[in-house]
Protein backbone atom coordinates (compact mmCIF):
# COMPACT_ATOMS: atom_id res chain seq x y z
CA UNK A 1 0.00 0.00 0.00
CA UNK A 2 1.50 3.11 -0.81
CA UNK A 3 0.78 6.54 1.14
CA UNK A 4 -1.48 8.91 -0.61
CA UNK A 5 -2.08 12.57 0.30
CA UNK A 6 -4.48 14.45 -1.76
CA UNK A 7 -3.44 17.87 -3.04
CA UNK A 8 -5.31 20.71 -1.47
CA UNK A 9 -7.23 22.39 -4.28
CA UNK A 10 -10.47 23.74 -3.74
CA UNK A 11 -10.66 23.32 0.66
CA UNK A 12 -13.73 21.26 1.43
CA UNK A 13 -14.44 20.06 -2.14
CA UNK A 14 -11.29 18.62 -2.53
CA UNK A 15 -11.61 16.72 0.60
CA UNK A 16 -15.01 15.53 -0.11
CA UNK A 17 -13.80 13.71 -3.61
CA UNK A 18 -10.85 12.36 -1.56
CA UNK A 19 -12.94 10.89 0.98
CA UNK A 20 -15.96 9.89 -1.53
CA UNK A 21 -13.05 8.25 -3.55
CA UNK A 22 -11.80 6.76 -0.62
CA UNK A 23 -15.50 4.84 0.36
CA UNK A 24 -15.63 3.67 -3.33
CA UNK A 25 -12.48 2.13 -3.83
CA UNK A 26 -12.37 0.51 -0.61
CA UNK A 27 -16.13 -0.96 -1.42
CA UNK A 28 -15.02 -2.03 -5.00
CA UNK A 29 -11.85 -3.76 -3.01
CA UNK A 30 -14.01 -5.11 -0.52
CA UNK A 31 -16.31 -6.29 -2.48
CA UNK A 32 -18.54 -6.54 0.69
CA UNK A 33 -19.74 -4.98 3.16
CA UNK A 34 -17.57 -5.27 6.62
CA UNK A 35 -18.82 -7.40 9.07
CA UNK A 36 -20.51 -5.44 12.55
CA UNK A 37 -17.97 -6.55 14.48
CA UNK A 38 -14.56 -8.09 14.20
CA UNK A 39 -13.56 -11.76 14.06
CA UNK A 40 -12.98 -13.78 17.02
CA UNK A 41 -9.53 -13.79 18.47
CA UNK A 42 -8.27 -16.59 19.65
CA UNK A 43 -7.00 -15.14 23.34
CA UNK A 44 -4.39 -17.96 25.13
CA UNK A 45 -5.89 -19.39 27.84
CA UNK A 46 -4.92 -21.82 30.93
CA UNK A 47 -8.00 -23.76 32.69
CA UNK A 48 -7.77 -21.13 35.19
CA UNK A 49 -8.28 -18.69 32.33
CA UNK A 50 -11.51 -20.13 31.32
CA UNK A 51 -13.02 -20.86 34.77
CA UNK A 52 -12.89 -17.17 35.64
CA UNK A 53 -14.29 -15.81 32.64
CA UNK A 54 -17.51 -18.63 33.75
CA UNK A 55 -16.99 -16.57 36.81
CA UNK A 56 -17.05 -13.34 35.05
CA UNK A 57 -20.65 -14.01 32.92
CA UNK A 58 -22.44 -14.83 36.41
CA UNK A 59 -25.97 -14.08 35.57
CA UNK A 60 -25.68 -15.77 32.26
CA UNK A 61 -26.03 -20.00 31.58
CA UNK A 62 -22.45 -20.42 30.06
CA UNK A 63 -21.67 -23.55 27.87
CA UNK A 64 -17.87 -23.83 27.67
CA UNK A 65 -17.20 -26.38 24.11
CA UNK A 66 -13.56 -27.27 23.90
CA UNK A 67 -13.07 -28.26 20.10
CA UNK A 68 -10.41 -28.75 17.67
CA UNK A 69 -9.76 -28.30 13.94
CA UNK A 70 -9.02 -32.01 13.36
CA UNK A 71 -11.45 -32.95 15.12
CA UNK A 72 -14.27 -33.89 13.05
CA UNK A 73 -16.95 -34.06 15.45
CA UNK A 74 -16.38 -30.61 17.11
CA UNK A 75 -16.56 -29.22 12.89
CA UNK A 76 -19.68 -30.78 12.60
CA UNK A 77 -21.33 -29.64 16.39
CA UNK A 78 -20.00 -26.02 15.73
CA UNK A 79 -22.70 -24.82 13.99
CA UNK A 80 -25.27 -26.19 16.40
CA UNK A 81 -23.93 -24.24 19.32
CA UNK A 82 -23.42 -21.02 17.09
CA UNK A 83 -26.95 -21.56 16.31
CA UNK A 84 -27.72 -21.61 20.05
CA UNK A 85 -25.09 -18.82 20.93
CA UNK A 86 -27.30 -16.57 18.19
CA UNK A 87 -31.04 -17.63 19.07
CA UNK A 88 -30.11 -17.85 23.05
CA UNK A 89 -27.62 -14.97 23.46
CA UNK A 90 -30.16 -11.92 24.15
CA UNK A 91 -31.70 -14.73 26.77
CA UNK A 92 -28.47 -14.81 28.99
CA UNK A 93 -26.69 -17.19 27.02
CA UNK A 94 -22.90 -17.53 27.12
CA UNK A 95 -20.86 -19.69 25.10
CA UNK A 96 -17.12 -19.46 25.32
CA UNK A 97 -15.38 -21.71 22.94
CA UNK A 98 -11.19 -23.03 23.64
CA UNK A 99 -9.63 -24.25 20.99
CA UNK A 100 -7.22 -27.18 21.67
CA UNK A 101 -5.07 -26.85 18.78
CA UNK A 102 -1.16 -26.93 18.63
CA UNK A 103 0.18 -23.11 18.46
CA UNK A 104 0.65 -24.05 15.00
CA UNK A 105 -2.70 -24.80 13.96
CA UNK A 106 -4.27 -21.39 15.73
CA UNK A 107 -4.54 -19.73 11.87
CA UNK A 108 -6.40 -22.88 11.17
CA UNK A 109 -8.57 -22.44 13.71
CA UNK A 110 -9.00 -18.72 13.76
CA UNK A 111 -9.96 -19.42 9.70
CA UNK A 112 -12.43 -22.20 10.79
CA UNK A 113 -13.57 -19.43 13.47
CA UNK A 114 -14.42 -16.67 10.95
CA UNK A 115 -16.02 -19.06 8.22
CA UNK A 116 -18.73 -19.72 10.94
CA UNK A 117 -19.05 -15.51 11.14
CA UNK A 118 -17.62 -16.34 15.00
CA UNK A 119 -16.91 -12.56 16.28
CA UNK A 120 -16.96 -12.95 20.07
CA UNK A 121 -13.96 -12.97 22.15
CA UNK A 122 -12.42 -17.53 21.70
CA UNK A 123 -9.86 -18.82 23.44
CA UNK A 124 -6.46 -21.36 22.84
CA UNK A 125 -5.60 -23.57 25.67
CA UNK A 126 -2.12 -22.62 26.90
CA UNK A 127 -1.19 -25.24 29.62
CA UNK A 128 -0.25 -28.84 28.68
CA UNK A 129 -2.90 -31.11 28.00
CA UNK A 130 -3.38 -33.05 31.48
CA UNK A 131 -3.26 -30.06 33.69
CA UNK A 132 -6.00 -27.76 31.64
CA UNK A 133 -8.01 -31.23 31.45
CA UNK A 134 -7.41 -31.89 35.70
CA UNK A 135 -8.19 -27.94 35.47
CA UNK A 136 -11.62 -27.80 33.58
CA UNK A 137 -13.03 -31.56 35.17
CA UNK A 138 -11.35 -34.52 36.54
CA UNK A 139 -13.93 -36.63 35.35
CA UNK A 140 -13.07 -35.53 31.58
CA UNK A 141 -10.89 -38.36 29.54
CA UNK A 142 -9.58 -35.59 27.03
CA UNK A 143 -11.58 -36.88 24.16
CA UNK A 144 -12.83 -33.83 22.29
CA UNK A 145 -15.29 -32.21 21.93
CA UNK A 146 -15.84 -31.75 25.50
CA UNK A 147 -18.63 -29.34 26.77
CA UNK A 148 -19.28 -28.13 30.92
CA UNK A 149 -22.08 -25.86 31.28
CA UNK A 150 -23.05 -23.32 33.96
CA UNK A 151 -26.29 -21.97 35.08
CA UNK A 152 -26.57 -18.59 36.46
CA UNK A 153 -24.49 -18.49 39.57
CA UNK A 154 -21.58 -20.11 38.06
CA UNK A 155 -22.00 -23.70 39.52
CA UNK A 156 -21.71 -26.34 36.51
CA UNK A 157 -24.52 -28.09 35.91
CA UNK A 158 -23.25 -30.99 33.46
CA UNK A 159 -20.17 -32.43 31.91
CA UNK A 160 -20.37 -34.19 28.86
CA UNK A 161 -17.66 -35.52 25.78
CA UNK A 162 -18.45 -36.14 22.47
CA UNK A 163 -20.75 -34.35 19.75
CA UNK A 164 -24.39 -33.23 20.68
CA UNK A 165 -27.30 -32.01 18.75
CA UNK A 166 -28.88 -29.15 18.57
CA UNK A 167 -31.90 -30.44 20.37
CA UNK A 168 -29.68 -31.52 22.90
CA UNK A 169 -27.87 -28.59 23.76
CA UNK A 170 -31.45 -27.15 24.03
CA UNK A 171 -33.04 -29.33 26.26
CA UNK A 172 -29.63 -29.15 28.29
CA UNK A 173 -29.61 -25.32 28.33
CA UNK A 174 -33.46 -24.35 27.97
CA UNK A 175 -34.17 -25.18 31.60
CA UNK A 176 -31.74 -23.38 32.87
CA UNK A 177 -32.61 -20.08 30.92
CA UNK A 178 -35.91 -20.46 31.94
CA UNK A 179 -34.95 -20.49 35.86
CA UNK A 180 -36.30 -24.44 35.89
Amino acid sequence: MTNWTPRRRNGLRAASCAAAGLVIISAVACGRRAPASSPATLAPATAADVLHEVERSRGSVVLVNVWATWCTPCREELPDLLRLHREHGANGFRLILVSADFASQRPAAAALLASQGVTFPTFAKAQGDQEFIDGLDNRWSGALPASLLFDREGRKVAFWEGKTSYEELLGKVKPLLDGS
